[in-house]
């Protein structure tokens, strides 16, 4: 996500409920995946949250984006 997205994002989240609570929930996403990278090695449990981390962040990515380009001219 382009650094003038985030700012779009965050610009328009604070109108904006649905949006607020899909940054917040990818900041949260950001925070977890932070804590698995500090890890020498996960656990089975661990790598398969890792994956749904990052498939969830993704698909908010997805989400924000598309709620973006629809409030844009």
């Amino acid at each position: 996500m382009e650094s003038s997205d985030r700012e779009l994002i965050l610009k328009v989240s604070k109108s904006n409920a649905a949006l607020r609570r899909l940054w917040q929930d990818h900041q949260r996403f950001e925070h977890e995946l932070r804590e698995f990278k500090f890890r020498a090695w996960l656990t089975p449990t661990e790598e398969q949250r890792e994956k749904q981390l990052k498939f969830d962040k993704r698909e908010g990515v997805k989400r924000m984006m598309s709620m973006i380009e629809h409030l844009q001219p």
